[in-house]
């Protein structure tokens, strides 16, 4: 009898399954995504929970006011792997050696009239000539130039990584409450507290955004995928690369994407050692952090807290009409397991 899959190893079908090119059809693409959020939506559990810890400062008691769920860079994470981009760079110089790569050169070309127009005669007579020329001269050329093209290529992935751990926005949540681990990583040993939100009706934080990226379509919330290998990220390097580039250039340079989900499939990637964080994730590529607001639907105790600490929680709790849960060890039990149990409301 065939195994039923789980939730997490569905998406992974889904999301490796999917690839949104930014030159097909805008109403192609638009169906796309909408089949893409509609299949991630039935994956979503009920609640989700978020670990946070009391800093000195209250922010995280300003944020819980405001209904207010704050987004980190991976730079900031404990995972170094986390958000780290692996490339395969012999697979690219192998493409680039190849005379057919020539034939994706021609086709970003035809998208971008204005660019070739700009050139002066003499640049025009040089790509001329590195479009016609034989396979055997053109092995020879790149041959040549390979020195140079590793070097910025080692550059570019230097910097696209830089970028993703620098400029992602992402917020964490799990999907149990009663980890000891997670507990002692993210809520200060257990000296913090856990938020729990209803997620089944969640609404993306980019519907009302001013800021129309291209990836304000989508849902946003996401489980990681636990893996043994690091995504390949050479369609997105390959990408970045060109953009980098054009950057500076003074018109808009259209960019042939081959997979606008292929960030997603890197920000969405972790080793199999997370796997007991059950995570989920809410991403964004904004260039100001999204506000993202959503009222908790219960509040838990850490075995640890303060009494200081559990008051303040508590009547807070108390005033905005939300549940309170306080986790506890059963001392009679030889499992190492955490329990709650609710003292509010």
């Amino acid at each position: 009898m065939e195994k039923e899959l789980t939730a997490r190893e569905k998406f992974k079908e889904i999301l490796d399954g999917t690839f949104i090119k930014n030159y097909d059809k805008p109403e192609n693409n638009k169906e796309k995504i909408r089949i893409f959020c509609e299949k991630v939506q039935k994956l979503k559990p009920q609640k989700l929970f978020r670990y946070r810890k009391i800093d000195d400062n209250n922010n995280f008691y300003d944020a819980l006011c405001k209904n207010l769920i704050t987004t980190s860079n991976p730079i900031n994470f404990n995972d170094p792997f986390d958000s780290l981009i692996y490339v395969n760079v012999q697979e690219i110089l192998d493409d680039l050696k190849n005379p057919r790569s020539r034939t994706k050169f021609k086709k970003w070309l035809e998208y971008n009239p204005a660019l070739v127009q700009s050139l002066q005669a003499k640049q025009k007579s040089i790509l001329k000539g590195f479009l016609n020329e034989s396979d055997d001269k053109y092995r020879l050329n790149i041959r040549v130039a390979l020195p140079k093209i590793e070097k910025s290529l080692s550059h570019i992935i230097a910097h696209s990584i830089d970028y993703l751990k620098t400029y992602s926005n992402i917020a964490c949540f799990s999907e149990t409450i009663k980890s000891p681990i997670m507990w002692s990583h993210y809520a200060d040993s257990h000296k913090g507290f856990a938020l729990e939100y209803d997620f089944k009706n969640y609404n993306s934080p980019c519907i009302n955004c001013s800021n129309k990226c291209r990836f304000a379509h989508y849902d946003l919330l996401f489980p990681v995928i636990y893996s043994d290998e690091r995504f390949n990220a050479k369609d997105f390097i390959a990408s970045y690369f060109v953009q980098s580039i054009f950057a500076k250039v003074p018109f808009g340079v259209f960019v042939p994407i081959d997979d606008d989900l292929a960030i997603y499939k890197i920000l969405l990637r972790k080793s199999m050692d997370w796997k007991y964080e059950q995570e989920w994730r809410i991403i964004s590529h904004c260039n100001t952090k999204p506000a993202i607001y959503k009222k908790p639907t219960a509040i838990y105790l850490g075995v640890n807290m303060s009494t200081r600490d559990k008051n303040l929680l508590i009547d807070f709790a108390n005033k905005n009409n939300i549940p309170v849960h306080e986790m506890y060890i059963e001392h009679n039990s030889k499992e190492y397991a955490m329990n709650s149990k609710q003292i509010s409301n």
